[in-house]
């Protein structure tokens, strides 16, 4: 039986900044291992709620038998997409996400296309972000108004995932009802406001990168 808790740290097998986590980390969280990730876990000391995977990076016997253990054998779908449904399934609507960077490269593209596979109908009402060392990245939802609140000269970037019709507000390279893709045609922007607004009017989703 999971314990219900409004927020859930996914935590992945790449490189983790020790500085993010403990800025990041709550028992308040209900901290879920990605597989390999629940190495980092114990390494660190610390005893996570779920671990959840098809356990190719990690010995099943190994996991204490206090912790939930979800496996998952299905190749159809990364274990971070199956750490995401499950989290979703039991009801968490505020998602983080930590250790998707490093390790192989496929992997890390790997971590942005389950982000893009997620079902848009499912993610109207979820907050989810993922914490990388140098930026933090939030997800933004089809047809949906997010408002920033930035220091002046933050570097950001601007990803659409699919074919998209955006604004952005209080930047220096301003958008006004753009047709984007994914492409690089939103990389490298500085807020020059203090609220950034950016605007999904159709497509999505999307991905906003704001560097810490």
């Amino acid at each position: 039986m999971v314990a219900i808790k409004k927020c859930a740290l996914l935590i992945a097998a790449g490189e983790i900044s020790e500085k993010v986590f403990k800025k990041i980390y709550s028992e308040k969280k209900l901290c879920i291992a990605i597989d390999g990730g629940y190495n980092y876990c114990i390494d660190s000391g610390f005893i996570p709620d779920v671990v959840i995977g098809d356990f190719d990076s990690l010995d099943h016997s190994s996991i204490n038998e206090e912790i939930i253990s979800v496996y998952q054998e299905s190749q159809e779908e990364t274990d971070l997409s199956k750490a995401i449904n499950w989290t979703l399934s039991n009801g968490i609507k505020d998602i983080e996400i930590i250790g998707v960077e490093s390790g192989r490269s496929d992997h890390i593209l790997g971590a942005y296309a389950a982000l893009a596979e997620l079902n848009q109908e499912k993610m109207t009402t979820i907050n989810l972000q993922v914490h990388l060392n140098d930026f933090l990245v939030t997800y933004i939802p089809k047809n949906k108004t997010f408002e920033f609140n930035l220091l002046k000269n933050t570097h950001l970037s601007l990803f659409c995932l699919s074919d998209s019709i955006v604004s952005l507000k209080g930047v220096e390279w301003e958008l006004e009802r753009e047709n984007m893709g994914f492409s690089t045609r939103g990389i490298h922007n500085y807020s020059k406001e203090q609220i950034v607004e950016f605007i999904i009017h159709r497509g999505g989703p999307a991905l906003f990168f704001i560097q810490r």
